[in-house]
């Protein structure tokens, strides 16, 4: 296995453990498996979660909620299932001041398999010593990131992660090891569960029982011109264009731009041009977003089955931003329903 070490740096970071690294092993398909969701037996009144001291404030009306004096690493079994209860209700969770950056690798690990068979991202690095963490990592000797996407005039690209799965990501721990102290980078989200709700009627039964295929090919395309490392090859899934959260019932508008790549049953121009009317409403819809700005300590957990997010890449290119990302895998898409 060959291992390609990041650029050296001006100063040593503070987690040198993980530091990014680009491997050429071969990642295996993910085995088909039950899911048992955490959601689905947490109590409603979330005292494993919620103390007498904890604050809780929305980040907008109906998506995001902001958890103070909760710390992760301390949370026990009820507490981790309502903790997906909670982000299955509001997209969203975070939580500032965290030990779990300093928790180690198993602690952090055991945390995220709570909720799921833990996911190996196919291009993206990760730890040295890891396969199920993956690492998102800038700084003045190390600007991969920050030109990622070239020649584009923007970096915003709203996606959920590996909806190319089988079975795609549950929900999703995103953390800061370190940033240098400084403003930038914030996480934009955007819930689509209000996404479908905003439709006409008329739209909305139109979508109902269509179905779109996710591909990462254009992933696998990318890391091959780039020469990245690439562990496995590209993986194209049908999913309902329209799903039932199978926590809380609501319908979910589940394509992104990244990875939906046409409408199953549709000719070329019809599939292109209704994912494009979608693909620019979701972009455009600010009244069902949500922006996170990031410190040292934040670890944001979201249900990756109802909320999208993008990067901003405002960062300064002279500090240093490390993060990583843990990803449990859920169940397949739930078809939703006419009412």
């Amino acid at each position: 296995m060959a291992v390609i070490a990041a650029p050296h740096e001006l100063d040593e970071p503070l987690y040198p453990a993980y530091m990014p690294t680009l491997t050429d092993e071969i990642f295996p398909e993910h085995e088909p498996f039950e899911h048992d969701d955490p959601a689905l037996r947490a109590d409603p009144a979330f005292p494993h979660l919620i103390g007498s001291k904890t604050v809780i404030k929305p980040v907008t009306p109906l998506f995001g909620s902001e958890l103070d004096n909760v710390q992760l690493t301390e949370l026990d079994s009820a507490g981790l299932d309502e903790l997906g209860l909670l982000v299955a209700q509001r997209g969203f969770a975070v939580f500032r001041n965290q030990n779990w950056k300093d928790a180690g690798f198993k602690k952090q690990l055991d945390i995220a398999r709570h909720f799921g068979p833990l996911h190996k991202h196919p291009v993206q690095p990760r730890p040295a010593t890891e396969t199920e963490i993956a690492v998102i990592y800038q700084s003045a000797a190390e600007v991969r990131r920050i030109n990622y996407w070239g020649n584009r005039v923007s970096g915003v690209n709203w996606h959920a992660d590996q909806t190319h799965e089988r079975q795609p990501p549950a929900v999703t721990f995103f953390g800061v090891l370190e940033n240098q102290g400084w403003c930038g980078g914030d996480t934009i989200l955007s819930d689509s569960v209000q996404a479908f709700n905003h439709l006409s009627p008329v739209m909305q039964n139109m979508l109902i029982g269509l179905k779109a295929i996710h591909s990462s090919n254009a992933l696998t395309l990318k890391a091959k011109k780039d020469g990245d490392a690439l562990r496995r090859e590209a993986v194209n899934t049908a999913h309902p264009l329209i799903t039932q959260h199978p926590v809380t019932g609501d319908k979910v508008l589940f394509i992104n731009e990244v990875f939906t790549t046409s409408v199953v049953g549709m000719k070329v121009e019809e599939s292109d041009n209704l994912l494009k009317f979608l693909f620019n409403y979701i972009a455009r819809g600010a009244d069902f977003q949500a922006r996170v700005k990031w410190e040292e300590g934040t670890v944001i957990v979201w249900d990756q089955r109802r909320a999208q997010h993008s990067a901003t890449l405002d960062t300064p290119h002279d500090k240093r931003r490390h993060m990583i990302r843990i990803t449990p895998l859920g169940g397949k898409p739930i078809p939703a329903a006419r009412d």
